[in-house]
């Protein structure tokens, strides 16, 4: 499924970062492989000014390991829960998003199914509407994808509103020293065509390219077609597995 970010930009749109959340960021989740995470917080008379920045582990499932590889990621619920309550709303915070990695230069948020809770778009919603039913007044997911990871990452940043059908490139702030001081943001990110989306998506996500198929290329790529794509994504030679996608989706 395509996603044309840049059709809604909105570069008027400034995300803040209160200053040592970039170097938190270069310490954990712009540092170790992708995929990591970590939750943003501030205040909602305030929400495009993040003020705290956490670092969390991913989901444990039931046997003892984390839910995650270098191309997904479960957010840890009942930790989120419990940095919801003792450490944000008693201090008149509230959750602002999550920043997470993603492998190689898949500088977007990830599609899905609406309302299916799979990817990034379909669960950042599923959030905010969550949070509508609550009445709580939080209307824009701010949500950075982190990419390179190592020395130099780059970061993305995106928002996610109930209010716009697409996510909107925003333009980040980082505070460094004094508010006056600012470092230099990422320009946003280039729309990527039909057929390069699909083939970073299946290059990086190997073991998941069923689930790829199944929730996030419906609508690009015909079921009878999926018999080949797994057979040339999963072989050897991926030059002949990106010159038979593409034959396939030009069809």
């Amino acid at each position: 499924m395509r996603h044309d970010h840049s059709l809604v930009a909105r570069e008027s749109v400034r995300i803040r970062f209160a200053s040592g959340i970039w170097d938190k960021m270069l310490a954990s989740v712009g540092r170790l492989p992708p995929e990591q995470y970590a939750i943003l917080g501030g205040k909602l008379d305030d929400p495009h000014y993040v003020t705290d920045f956490f670092p969390m582990p991913p989901l444990m499932g039931p046997d003892g390991k984390h839910r995650a590889s270098g191309a997904t990621v479960t957010l840890n619920g009942p930790f989120i829960e419990h940095l919801l309550n003792t450490t944000f709303l008693p201090f008149g915070k509230y959750f602002l998003g999550v920043m997470h990695s993603h492998p190689g230069d898949l500088r977007q948020l990830s599609g899905g199914i609406d309302g299916s809770g799979y990817g990034d778009i379909p669960s950042m919603r599923q959030h905010l509407k969550s949070a509508a039913q609550m009445d709580v007044p939080w209307r824009d997911y701010i949500a950075p994808i982190v990419t390179r990871t190592g020395d130099n990452p780059r970061v993305d940043v995106w928002i996610v509103s109930l209010d716009a059908p697409e996510p909107i490139p925003a333009v980040a702030v980082w505070e460094k020293d004094t508010p006056s001081t600012l470092r230099p943001s990422s320009p946003p990110a280039a729309a990527l065509s039909v057929q390069d989306e699909a083939i970073e998506r299946m290059r990086f996500w190997g073991k998941h390219i069923d689930d790829v198929l199944a929730n996030t290329s419906r609508a690009m790529i015909d079921r009878r077609a999926e018999a080949d794509i797994l057979r040339t994504f999963r072989s050897i030679d991926m030059k002949d597995a990106e010159r038979r996608l593409k034959a396939i989706l030009q069809e």
